[in-house]
């Protein structure tokens, strides 16, 4: 034991420099590599980079230098670098080929930063039912916000094969809207509140004109289609609101908005004959 107390404490003499040169290195690296991307995405925020690109870009180059600095550390400990970086290529290449679906979803997430099919900040539904507001673009996954506050994650690779709609792409939208009359309503007088309405509404723009007809002759009422253009963020303000400013003014104007209803007509009951000539009520 006293051997091999007086070995150890050799190795620890000749190797401390080698081990506290390590330790600082690793230690100082991921400090320098955590400032660096604090830096950078500072740096991308002021000059109004795309929130998507800054979130890749940070996070890929986030692995990149903890690797950098897990390989300086190594070869501070005294381990052949050019070796670990053949090895790291084979093992990099060996792991590639075992999920691939990974490797996909890195491809993929490049393919969304430079093509632009959406960014951060967009509304996006998904095909298969997912949908939200783009909070993060990173390496492997894409992050969705609910209107409820849950977050959705979403592979890359599913994103560039699936059909996506993008509802704030585009500086304006339709708002279509449907109310239904009575068939005793006066229709010019429907179509005239329902046009008054419009034309003071401070969301509603002038140009596309607003598009106001019947659309439909339903069992109990007659179906007044309301297609108005706004603003892109003022669409779910004005949907909200047109439903009541239009059933104020047709309970104003005596407008009646029907409820299901049918008629039911019973034929009088048949009076067969007897055989002695009578009738017999049932």
């Amino acid at each position: 034991m006293q051997n091999l107390w007086a070995q150890f404490l050799a190795w620890l003499e000749q190797s401390l420099p080698r081990l506290l040169g390590a330790a600082v290195i690793f230690a100082a690296g991921w400090w320098l590599s955590n400032l660096t991307i604090k830096l950078l995405r500072r740096a991308m925020n002021r000059s109004h980079a795309d929130t998507g690109i800054i979130t890749f870009i940070c996070s890929l180059l986030r692995v990149l230098l903890k690797i950098i600095v897990c390989i300086m550390t190594l070869a501070q400990l005294g381990m052949d670098v050019t070796s670990i970086i053949a090895t790291l290529g084979a093992a990099g290449l060996a792991i590639g080929l075992a999920v691939k679906d990974s490797m996909s979803n890195i491809a993929s997430g490049a393919q969304i930063i430079f093509t632009h099919p959406f960014r951060a900040g967009d509304y996006l539904a998904v095909e298969g039912g997912a949908e939200g507001t783009v909070e993060r673009i990173e390496i492997m996954f894409t992050t969705l916000r609910t209107y409820d506050n849950r977050e959705i994650i979403i592979p890359n690779s599913k994103l560039t094969v699936s059909t996506l709609t993008n509802y704030t792409s585009m500086e304006t939208r339709r708002v279509d809207l449907e109310y239904q009359v009575s068939y005793q309503a006066d229709l010019a007088q429907v179509k005239a509140v329902l046009q008054k309405i419009c034309d003071q509404h401070p969301l509603v723009l002038a140009d596309p004109a607003p598009l106001i007809a019947v659309s439909a002759h339903k069992d109990s009422a007659i179906a007044i289609a309301v297609k108005a253009w706004c603003k892109t963020p003022d669409y779910w303000a004005l949907f909200f609101d047109m439903q009541e400013r239009v059933k104020l003014a047709f309970d104003s104007e005596g407008i009646h908005i029907p409820f299901p209803q049918m008629d039911v007509h019973l034929d009088p009951p048949q009076h067969p004959a007897s055989n002695s000539g009578q009738s017999t009520n049932l």
